[in-house]
Order: structure tokens, then sequence, then C-alpha cells
């Protein structure tokens, strides 16, 4: 067994990285991840450490330790998991903690819809995420239901929960009121805050707001009973002010962070090697071959990037060529001036990943372009299953060299980016195809 003396004459830098304990038979028991490298591994030995059992006996059997430096804790993430995914060390099988992020779930298919704080993603519910910070996470909750006194029985029952006696519930477990009413008036209003839509909420309730000071300025006018107006109105200026000050906190979630963790989570489950700051989808679009065009649309970040977007007018077999043929040209027009013009200074900057519109004939396709230009990209290609472009058709994603596409749960949030960016290349394309529609039309 290691003393701490051994560990610090290794001389492990104080950088992030992941860190992989070996016995004494040069066989990997441990992988973990960490932002200060030596601090972390430090800890392991320290006086203070509170050990479980488990984690005593890997100590015991640690032979050597080694680590792989990597620019940021992201990295470390994603190096971490990839490891252990090829690996399999037993200690973390384990040990075996979720290191998943949060999400945030709303139970729309319970009796008593509800909002909860979950590590799991089930097939059922909406979920948004995932989130860094299990405390913003909390304290967000924790401050919206001031705002929209949610449930979280799941079904109804005699008597009103325990929430109800503090305002933080509205009686929908008792059927103090309608779950028509409820979904209306408290789930959609959270649903519309952790889409990132904040703004529209303050603007609904302004309205409101001013309707019902122009109701009771009319009361008062002609004497008429304002009691009940004044209540809503009060009720209306809490519930802004609530929102306001939720919106004052840093710590509040917001759209921006959920699109950068989707990407985070797309390429744990995509076993890439960093994270993919720029994502680019394709599409084409056309009818019979005619009006053919292609769109390359551009995520940064998980966000549509739309200055660095750009469409094709396809030049080959207008009215003769496949799809095929037209993402090949495409795919070459694009990647073929990358190499023409990187000595000029006016390249268009690599991806670090390439979404496809299509299966696997589209994905061979986007390969061999890559290939004839001695180019390194993952490139994936996602299409509909029986159901087209039902929203509940399941999506199939295909990789280069895999012979079975992969199925993510429809509430994943990878799939979630995936299906964004594949989506704005298909709309991308169809508004660039109706504009030479309409042109040729007025010939």
């Amino acid at each position: 067994m290691k003393t701490l003396e051994d560990v610090k004459k290794l001389n492990i830098p104080q950088k992030p990285g992941s860190y992989q304990f070996y016995n004494n038979e040069g066989e990997i028991i441990y992988i973990g991840k960490a932002a200060n490298l030596k601090n972390r591994v430090l800890s392991y030995w320290q006086k203070s450490a509170s050990h479980t059992p488990a984690k005593y006996s890997m100590l015991k059997q640690i032979g050597e330790i080694r680590w792989i430096e990597t620019d940021s804790e992201i990295e470390a993430l994603l190096l971490e998991s990839n490891l252990i995914k090829k690996h399999q060390p037993p200690f973390n099988i384990l040990m075996r903690d979720d290191k998943r992020y949060v999400y945030v779930k709303i139970s729309l298919e319970d009796e008593v819809p509800g909002v909860f704080m979950t590590r799991k993603l089930d097939k059922s519910g909406k979920y948004f995420g995932p989130f860094v910070s299990v405390q913003a996470v909390r304290e967000t909750l924790k401050a919206i239901r001031k705002i929209w006194p949610y449930c979280t029985m799941h079904k109804r029952q005699a008597k009103p929960c325990f929430h109800y006696q503090i305002n933080l519930c509205t009686g929908i477990c008792a059927g103090l009121i309608e779950r028509k009413e409820y979904l209306e008036k408290v789930i959609r209003p959270i649903m519309l805050f952790f889409e990132g839509k904040k703004k529209k909420i303050v603007a609904d309730y302004e309205r409101d707001q001013k309707l019902l000071k122009k109701q009771l300025q009319k009361f008062s006018e002609e004497n008429l009973e304002r009691f009940e107006t004044e209540k809503k109105l009060k009720s209306l200026e809490s519930k802004l002010s609530n929102i306001h000050r939720v919106l004052e906190h840093a710590a509040v979630l917001s759209v921006g962070e959920k699109y950068a963790n989707d990407v985070v989570e797309l390429a744990k489950i995509l076993s890439l090697t960093k994270v993919p700051q720029r994502i680019e989808g394709y599409d084409i679009a056309n009818i019979f071959g005619r009006e053919a065009v292609g769109s390359m649309v551009v995520f940064s970040g998980g966000e549509p990037d739309k200055n660095e977007y750009r469409k094709f007018k396809i030049r080959i077999g207008q009215g003769e060529a496949n799809d095929i043929r037209m993402l090949k040209e495409v795919l070459e027009r694009r990647f073929s001036r990358h190499a023409g013009m990187e000595k000029k200074g006016e390249a268009w900057p690599l991806p670090d990943l390439i979404v496809i519109d299509g299966g696997r004939a589209q994905l061979n396709a986007a390969v061999s372009i890559l290939k004839r230009n001695k180019i390194d990209i993952p490139v994936i290609s996602i299409s509909k299953g029986e159901g087209l472009r039902s929203a509940i058709a399941r999506d199939k994603l295909f990789f280069p060299g895999q012979k079975n596409p992969l199925e993510l749960p429809l509430a994943s949030p990878a799939l979630h980016l995936i299906k964004r960016v594949r989506d704005e290349a298909h709309r991308f394309a169809i508004s660039y195809h109706r504009q030479l529609r309409g042109k040729n039309f007025l010939r």
C-alpha cells in the first residue's frame, strides 16, 4: 500500500485531468477526474479522509498511479467517461456513483403533474437540463414554487398536502382546482421558464396587470364591487415581484446554460475526445431533383450561429441527380473550399462534429468526401423511423463503421441537440428551395 510520502514524490501537476490507479499486475482498478490532479490524488491519503470499506480496499491494492492532463475540467470529465467505458475498472463499478448532471423533470403523465429534480431520464415526463449545479437547481425550484405553487404528490388524495397549508400547493392533490386550470396556471409557466421564455411570462403578466388596473378604474368610477379584482391584482403583483427577484439571482438556470450542457452530454454519449463547440448540419431539398439546394447550418456552444449558415445551389444534374449525389456535391464544395482557401487565410473553420439528415447511405457519402479531402472529423447521420417526422417516431443515429444504429431516449438532451441541428438544416434548406421555386414561377 502506497503512503502519503510515496504519492508526494510523484510530482503530480496541479492541472485538470484524469488519474488512473493500477494494481501490482498492471491492471487499471480505478479511473477518476479532477480539476486539480495533485490535490485530488493526495486527498485519498489525507488523515481526515473518511473512506468506505470499498475505497479502503482499493487503496491497499494501488501499485502505480498515472494521469493524463487536459485543458479543462470538462475535458477531464469526458476523458474519464471514455476511459471508464473502455477499461471498465472494477472499483468504478463497485463504487459507482451517478455523475450525470441534474435535470428538472415535469411529470405530465401523473394524475397530479409535479416538478422534480432528478438524475435519471425515463421515457415519460418532460425534462430540462442537464444543469451543472445541483444547488442552483434546488434554489431555482424553491424560488419558482413561491410563484407557481406546484404539487409533488403524484396522485389525488382525500386531503390537501402539507404544502397547501403554507401556500406552496394549489390543492390540486385534493381536487381543489381542476387539472386543466392547474396545467395552464402553474405547469405551463414553469415549462416556459425552463425553456428560457421568462420575458414572455413577464410580458403576459404585465399585460394582465394593466387590464386589471383598467378594470379597477372602471369599477371605481361606477361605484361597483372591486374586492375580487383587487385580490387578483395583488396576487399578480406579488408574482411579478417574485419573478423579477428570481431573475436577478445569478444562480438561476438559463436556457444558455442548458444548451451549453447539452453539448457536453452529447460529447459523453458519442465518446468524443472534446466538447464539439462548432457543429455543422447538412440537408438537401428539391422536387424530383429540380430547384435542388443544399444547406449548412452551424451551432456554436449548442446554439444556432446564423451568421455562419451557408446555402448551396446544386450544380450537377438538375432533374437527374439523386439526393446522395447532391449531398456529395455540397460537402465537396464545402470541404474542398477549406483546403483551397486555407493558404489564403480565408477558409471556413472546420467543425468538431458533422450531423447529416439521413440514414446510412447519406453517412457513407459524407465519410467518402471527408476521406477524399483528408479531413478527420466525427460525423453522424440521423433519420426517422416508420413515423417519418412524427414527434413520437424514434430517431436513429448512424455512426461510421457501426452496423446497428443507436436509439437515444426521447428525453435525452444529447438527442435534443442533434435534432435541433437536423431540423434547422431541414428548415434552412426548405426555405432556400421555396425561394428558388418562387423566382422560377414568376419568370
